[in-house]
């Protein structure tokens, strides 16, 4: 058993080993250092380091004006020109030169020596032509074809997952991860700073998610950092200040959790801006939709879900294919939005459940869960309890949620009548609706 002691001393340690790290890192917190932009890029400015990595650029290009050319010059730059953008004008024409060059090489000579092998520069490289993508568009098709070719052969899984990571920036596509049981040390962290970026998809369960977790952590925990290279260190402490600064409930997420979040839509839209008529501008944030629920579940979700998909397309089922509304890949759940517009719907909708259901979770290994969120327009609560009795028992239903339109919106009909862009007639009845007067119809 652990007790209040076991807490206090597991959470000194791990105070601790933050300050060591970041102490470490510190010591490439340097003007130019490429290291430390590469430190800088991964962790951030919402460590507590306080960077120091941007040269001097005047007296920098002056130093360096005959390696100018090398990808390692090329990269510091990359690095200047996302954390300072104003400065890009200074040294662009120098990046477009540069990286023109590289594009006319061969990626993986015969010597086998080649800069991309290093992911701080390759990080460098690709945030160069980002920044002069418009001048130099042929740099980033070189690089896309570069970490695609058959004669990459990383040395390190950890290089590998870099290149992974900035592959998916430049494609638009997240990798897909190995299972991270399978991974160790430098490449785990590796794995998980995909996660968070975005750039890489998990395969594991929930539970292999959460062993691999702790089995990182307990790593963190064990590792002395002045053994590490400050590139590797990054990695290692954004891990550990993500698992720092995450919520509890993030650490321990589950599906009842994100059903808590969902059943706060009704509070939520208290602020929603619907404007009286008699303003000289007045602002309607319209809902008449299933998207712009969707658009509203959205902003709910994000805040506080890191891993929350939008859109997660399916396998087809016969002749027909499938689109979730949103995912939580770490608990294998789909979110489902449906829009009721009045009484007479929620038959349909809950058709279009039974039928959903089975598109979704058949043969599907990743989900297995659906939360279902229906926004009734029309305020027809009458019927809420039945639409709910009849869903919640079907298979891999884990919850119903239904919400009524809020008051401070008025009825599709009062919304119809007012147009999509100008006033109307009756502007008493929107004021009423601004005033928050429930079931307004």
């Amino acid at each position: 058993m652990t007790g209040p002691d076991d807490t206090t001393t597991g959470q000194l340690l791990f105070s601790t080993q933050l300050r060591a790290f970041q102490r470490w890192i510190d010591t490439e917190n340097t003007p130019g250092s490429l290291h430390g932009m590469f430190a800088r890029q991964i962790l951030g400015d919402g460590t507590s380091i306080r960077w120091h990595v941007e040269p001097d650029l005047d007296a920098w290009l002056a130093a360096n004006v005959n390696r100018l050319e090398d990808a390692p010059a090329l990269a510091v730059l990359g690095y200047v020109a996302t954390a300072q953008p104003t400065r890009l004008p200074v040294f662009a024409d120098v990046l477009v030169h540069g990286l023109e060059g590289l594009a006319g090489r061969d990626p993986y000579p015969g010597d086998r020596v080649t800069p991309l092998y290093s992911a701080g520069i390759v990080l460098g490289l690709h945030l160069a032509a980002r920044a002069v993508q418009d001048r130099v568009p042929r740099f980033l098709s070189w690089l896309q074809k570069a970490l695609n070719h058959p004669m990459r052969e990383p040395n390190d899984p950890w290089l590998d997952l870099m290149h992974q990571h900035v592959l998916a920036e430049l494609t638009g596509e997240p990798a897909s991860l190995p299972a991270l049981a399978g991974l160790a040390d430098h490449a785990l962290v590796a794995a998980f700073y995909l996660l968070a970026s975005g750039t890489g998809v998990a395969t594991d369960t929930p539970e292999e998610l959460r062993a691999a977790q702790q089995r990182a952590m307990h790593a963190f925990l064990r590792t002395d950092p002045a053994e590490l290279e400050v590139r590797h260190a990054a990695l290692w402490l954004n891990f550990a200040e993500g698992v720092a600064t995450a919520s509890a409930d993030q650490l321990v997420i589950s599906v009842p959790q994100v059903s808590q979040a969902l059943r706060r839509f009704p509070p939520a839209m208290k602020r929603w801006v619907w404007d009286s008529a008699e303003l000289k501008d007045p602002k309607w944030w319209r809902v008449d939709a299933e998207r712009e629920v969707q658009a509203i579940l959205w902003i709910m979700l994000r805040a506080i879900f890191d891993d929350v998909v939008d859109e997660e397309n399916l396998p087809k089922l016969g002749h027909s294919a499938y689109r979730a509304d949103f995912a939580l890949p770490s608990l294998g759940l789909f979110i489902e939005a449906k829009f009721v517009r009045g009484k007479s719907d929620f038959k349909d909708v809950e058709q279009e459940v039974i039928i959903d259901s089975v598109g979704y979770l058949k043969d599907n290994e990743r989900y297995r869960e659906i939360i279902v969120f229906i926004y009734d327009d029309s305020c027809s609560t009458e019927h809420h309890d039945e639409t709910r009795r009849a869903l919640i028992d079907l298979p891999g239903i884990a919850d119903v949620i239904i919400v009524s339109r809020p008051g401070v919106l008025p009825s599709a009909d009062d919304r119809k009548a007012m147009g999509r862009g100008g006033r109307r007639a009756g502007a008493g009845r929107i004021t009423a609706a601004r005033a928050g007067a429930p079931g307004v119809r």
